[in-house]
């Protein structure tokens, strides 16, 4: 495929009404970004659809495949040309457009307010494939509420597969799937935990083990399991570590 990065940007389909004086606005957000990156594990760039290129890069390794953040920085898209296969190139374009399509839909107002994540795969140095999880938000609009800036974060994905596209919007009170097949979007149901399903989850993150749950929560180990189950089942999860990683992507803890 050849490496047309303005693929990426055809859903926008021209440069946003910013001036050069606008990008004093970007120092702050720079910064800031910079300290979260400083302050976890995540691996974080920033989006500049203006200027159509990477305006910052974290020095994370997660997502770099060896690079360094200026390297990154300095080829923007181009870089998920060398790193991602071919096919799912294909898949982020798609993506890319149907996740325009929706939220150019949203009301001005609701447009900050907003996720798009989806899980792919990027080649390491050695030719091994690793799957990430991959979250954009918006950070800026334009003066007529076209995206501008946009925080994207990098984490290891809980999932055995590219894809698995969603987007949310109202603090995550709504979410949509995208299905490859249909093209579309649908509606998902919202997946409620129950007290001591959360309870269980909470625990598992601070490294508990099935006993030590049931210790700390006066039930028999048993039940502990039971419960276990019914969250792998809510989740579409397998084990407990990717259960901790979904129901984190869904803010259920």
């Amino acid at each position: 495929m050849p490496n047309d990065v303005s693929r990426f940007f055809s859903p926008i389909g021209r440069h946003c009404n910013v001036g050069d004086e606008d990008y004093v606005q970007t120092e702050i957000c720079i910064s800031m970004v910079d300290a979260m990156a400083r302050c976890g594990n995540y691996s974080l760039y920033v989006i500049d659809y203006n200027r159509r290129n990477f305006l910052y890069v974290s020095p994370n390794q997660l997502s770099l495949c060896g690079r360094a953040p200026e390297e990154v920085k300095e080829k923007g898209y181009e870089f998920y040309f060398d790193v991602v296969p071919e096919d799912e190139i294909r898949m982020l374009l798609e993506i890319n457009e149907a996740g325009f399509d929706l939220y150019n839909q949203l009301p001005i107002e609701n447009r900050l307010d907003c996720i798009i994540e989806y899980d792919f795969h990027i080649v390491l140095p050695g030719g091994r494939a690793h799957l990430i999880h991959h979250k954009l938000t918006p950070m800026l609009l334009d003066r007529e509420g076209n995206l501008w800036l946009a925080l994207c974060v990098v984490s290891p994905s809980v999932s055995k597969e590219a894809g698995n596209v969603i987007f949310s919007s109202k603090g995550g009170a709504e979410k949509y799937a995208y299905s490859f097949v249909s093209k579309r979007w649908r509606k998902c149901q919202a997946v409620e935990l129950t007290e001591r399903e959360t309870d269980i989850l909470r625990l598992s993150v601070q490294g508990m083990t099935s006993n030590e749950i049931a210790e700390r929560l006066y039930i028999d180990v048993n039940t502990v399991k039971f419960h276990k189950k019914s969250l792998f089942y809510k989740l579409n999860v397998h084990n407990i570590t990717e259960a901790i990683g979904r129901a984190s992507s869904l803010r259920l803890i």
